[in-house]
């Protein structure tokens, strides 16, 4: 649903929805640094009709500075000023436990080597824009497995009924623990040792 969302806003007059998001607010709250994703999200929201506020620099948060703020304290706190809350924070399962304190949504945008499932969402809408559908693909994942967008890949996929072949080198394989949940949870995954191997094998 929110892939073919994605798509039919993408492929659509944005004059239709400048203004859905018209008096509502997001929070950007980057503990940890970021280009793309931060501006992706606030850029998204003012296309909207919505207004920005927050930081990119913890520092100048009691988060970050001396006093080093709690999560549920400084989100107990920040749900006061937001319709919703983007966060990136450098340790694994923050935005979970932000969610925890929060009364107000929370958009996890990349924790620590946890997971980054909003870059996934797009990569998968992407896909789906191209191919049409996810079922019955084959998905060549290749680089760090400890990277978190590798992490939410292999969960977004086990979703669908598809295969991944995955290749690394050796010292930057998918955890252990990550591996078992994937399988656990049904994902085909298979890991091969040269991409060459792979490739023929690939629609993505």
């Amino acid at each position: 649903h929110i892939i073919g969302l994605a798509i039919s806003f993408a492929n659509s007059d944005p004059d239709q929805y400048r203004n859905i998001l018209s008096g509502k607010t997001l929070l950007s709250a980057f503990f940890q640094p970021s280009t793309r994703t931060r501006l992706s999200h606030e850029a998204a929201m003012i296309q909207l009709g919505g207004k920005v506020i927050g930081f990119a620099d913890p520092k100048m948060t009691r988060a970050g500075d001396f006093y080093q703020e709690s999560i549920k304290d400084t989100f107990r706190m920040l749900q006061n000023y937001a319709d919703i809350i983007v966060i990136r924070h450098y340790e694994i399962g923050a935005p979970h436990r932000a969610a925890e304190w929060s009364q107000v949504p929370i958009i996890n945008a990349g924790d620590g080597w946890g997971e980054h499932p909003t870059q996934v969402l797009t990569d998968l809408s992407t896909v789906v824009n191209r191919k049409t559908n996810l079922d019955g693909l084959n998905f060549l994942l290749v680089g760090d497995g400890r990277m978190r967008t590798m992490h939410s890949i292999c969960y977004a996929l086990s979703k669908f009924d598809v295969s991944i072949f995955f290749v690394s080198p050796p010292e930057l394989a998918l955890p252990s623990n990550y591996l078992a949940d994937f399988e656990k949870l049904g994902c085909d995954i298979k890991l091969i040792d040269d991409v060459k191997d792979g490739l023929p094998l690939a629609d993505v």
